[in-house]
């Protein structure tokens, strides 16, 4: 009778134990964060929860999702973690007189479940033509979209693109085509209601427009330009060029953000000459500390502290040079401490397989210098197009557009080493990856 009622305390204490074990690991192994990827073969968005402990995906229920539009590029996550905005490019169409037009661009918003579903809410439009980037102030308060063209109309009233005749509006000359001018590129800027998502247009009040005396719709940036940066109080855009006054090309065009009502003001008399010889990126560590500007034509990495008036300062050894076995530095990130930055190599673009695709890191000292960090360069999927380091800041992933992938890493925070996910690295996601967001928004 004893044994028999000791059997039964024992049975119960295993059981106890077992499930307490069980529960352990469940816990410990909960979503951690959202990954969302967009993907312009469909015009979709792919979305992937986070598993905590290994770093590993699983499907967003009901994933992929619609992207709003044509041709999504990137995306953002707001600061509450509850909204993702899409920024869908459009396809192109061009007339015969050389203007292009957009089909299917606008900037759409999608609410972010509870359980990582998306719930398109309205789409808003840029003001100027072709916009491809899209960035928050540091507060999430406002949204900024970066377009090629300013907007300019004929006589009609109709947005034009280009024209034969060089002018003060038409002032860039076409790249491949003599005797065509095209207007400046611009930022459209939008303050963000965080309870609602919904976006509303800030005008320009520095600069009217000469025609009808009314504030413009966008900031004028430079020619052709490339991507941009909102860091410290400032926004800075890369442009290709050459700029009208100088014949610069390679340049950054700079504003200073105003935090209370998203005014943009200039705050140098002429664009900052980087001397790269193309840049493919611009972009900060996640303190904002410093700024950094790839240059795939070189194969360099040009690092800046931020300056008076936002004047960029070459840091020690800027631009220190790629790994050598890397090629095609298209996007970077750091980790959460600003210790290492790592950069996404996207190598030849052609086949399905591709070894130079790889990831480069570096380790970040006190005064901002690059070295590279021991171990050498990380394989990943091929073409990413996006690096990033997810919200729990263990793990690093990439969206590879010639693989259509998600290739994760775990990130070793003493080391800066990065290894494979245990029990799978790479994910199968919507075709061809454009760029890769996540929000750390999981109640």
């Amino acid at each position: 009778m004893k044994f028999k009622k000791f059997g039964q305390i024992g049975l119960a204490l295993v059981v106890s134990l077992g499930l307490g074990f069980g529960i352990t690991s469940c816990s410990n192994n909960f979503t951690v964060a959202y990954l969302y990827v967009t993907g312009s073969q469909y015009n979709q968005i792919g979305g992937f929860n986070i598993l905590n402990n290994t770093g590993n995906l699983t499907a967003v229920s009901k994933s992929p999702f619609g992207s709003g539009g044509t041709d999504p590029v990137r995306a953002v996550v707001s600061t509450s973690g509850r909204f993702l905005y899409v920024l869908n490019e459009g396809a192109p169409t061009t007339d015969a007189s050389g203007n292009v037009t957009y089909k299917g661009a606008n900037i759409a918003v999608f609410s972010i479940g509870g359980n990582g579903t998306l719930a398109f809410q309205q789409s808003y439009t840029s003001q100027g033509t072709n916009s491809f980037r899209l960035g928050f102030s540091s507060a999430g308060s406002f949204l900024y979209v970066l377009d090629e063209y300013t907007p300019q109309t004929n006589a009609a009233g109709d947005i034009v693109t280009a024209s034969n005749v060089q002018s003060d509006a038409f002032p860039c000359p076409d790249p491949t085509t003599a005797g065509l001018w095209h207007p400046v590129g611009d930022l459209t800027a939008f303050s963000v209601d965080n309870n609602t998502g919904r976006l509303s247009l800030i005008t320009n009040n520095q600069v009217q427009n000469p025609t009808t005396g009314a504030q413009l719709t966008t900031f004028p940036v430079g020619c052709y330009p490339i991507d941009q940066k909102i860091s410290a109080g400032f926004v800075f855009v890369a442009d290709n060029g050459p700029e009208p006054a100088t014949g610069q090309t390679q340049t950054i065009f700079e504003y200073a953000l105003n935090s209370s009502t998203g005014q943009l003001t200039l705050t140098q008399n002429s664009e900052q000459v980087t001397t790269a010889d193309q840049i493919s990126a611009i972009n900060s560590d996640q303190a904002s500390k410093y700024i950094y500007v790839l240059d795939t034509g070189g194969n360099r990495i040009f690092n800046y502290t931020i300056g008076a008036n936002g004047l960029l300062q070459a840091v020690t050894g800027s631009p220190a040079p790629n790994t050598a076995t890397a090629s095609n530095p298209i996007a970077l990130t750091s980790d959460s401490k600003t210790k290492f930055l790592y950069i996404a190599n996207a190598g030849p673009s052609s086949g399905t397989t591709n070894p130079n695709s790889v990831i480069t890191g570096f380790t970040i000292a006190a005064n901002g210098v690059l070295a590279p960090i021991a171990g050498g360069t990380t394989p990943t999927g091929s073409g990413p197009q996006c690096i990033l380091e997810d919200p729990s800041n263990q793990y690093i992933y990439t969206a590879d557009f010639v693989s259509s992938t998600v290739t994760g890493h775990v990130l070793d925070p003493n080391s800066g080493v990065l290894t494979d996910l245990r029990n799978n690295t790479s994910y199968a996601t919507v075709g061809n990856p454009t760029w890769c967001v996540a929000s750390g928004h999981t109640d």
